[in-house]
C-alpha cells in the first residue's frame, strides 16, 4: 500500500465517519458557506474560550472532499488559539495552491492527507470551503491583542 492509498483511505474514513459533525448550540459565530459550482455547503459553528476554539462543529452536504476536509480541519483546530487557526489555515493554503512544502506542513497532521487535491484543480475549492468558513469566523470573532499592541510607545 503506498501512501497516495493510506490518505485515499483517511479522506473516506472522515467522510464515512466525520468527527465535530453537528450543531454547537448558542455558538459564538455561525458561518454557512456553498460552493457555487458544485453546491456543496458547510455550515460552522464556533466557541470560543478567550482567545482559544474550545468548541467546533459543522454541519452540511456535498462531495466527499468538502466534507472529509470539514471533518479533519474541526478536529485540528479544536483546542487552538485563534492565531494558531490562522497559522494552519494559511499553511493549508499554501500546500494547496503548491506555495508551501516539506516539514513546515507536518503541523497540518491529518489534513496532509489532502495534499493530492491540489493536481486536480476541480477539487480545490471543495477542500478549501470549510477553511472559508473558519476564516471568516476568525475574522468575525476578532483578531487578539499581540504583546507588542500592549507596549508603550
Amino acid at each position: 500500500m503506498n501512501l497516495d492509498d493510506v490518505y485515499q483511505e483517511l479522506i473516506l474514513d472522515h467522510y464515512k465517519s466525520p468527527r465535530c459533525r453537528g450543531v454547537l448550540l448558542n455558538p459564538d459565530k455561525k458561518i454557512d458557506l456553498t460552493n457555487p459550482l458544485c453546491g456543496d455547503q458547510i455550515s460552522l459553528t464556533l466557541k470560543f474560550s478567550g482567545d482559544t476554539i474550545a468548541e467546533i462543529a459543522f454541519d452540511g452536504h456535498g462531495c466527499s472532499i468538502s466534507q472529509a476536509t470539514a471533518s479533519i480541519m474541526a478536529e485540528l483546530l479544536r483546542g487552538r488559539t485563534k492565531d494558531e487557526a490562522r497559522r494552519l489555515s494559511g499553511l493549508f493554503r499554501g500546500m494547496i495552491k503548491s506555495q508551501v512544502e516539506g516539514d513546515q506542513l507536518n503541523d497540518l497532521g491529518d489534513a496532509l492527507a489532502l495534499e493530492g487535491v491540489k493536481r486536480h484543480s476541480a477539487r480545490i475549492k471543495c477542500a478549501l470551503l470549510a477553511w472559508d468558513c473558519i476564516d471568516r469566523g476568525l475574522e468575525e470573532a476578532g483578531t487578539s491583542v499581540s504583546l507588542r499592541d500592549e507596549m508603550p510607545k
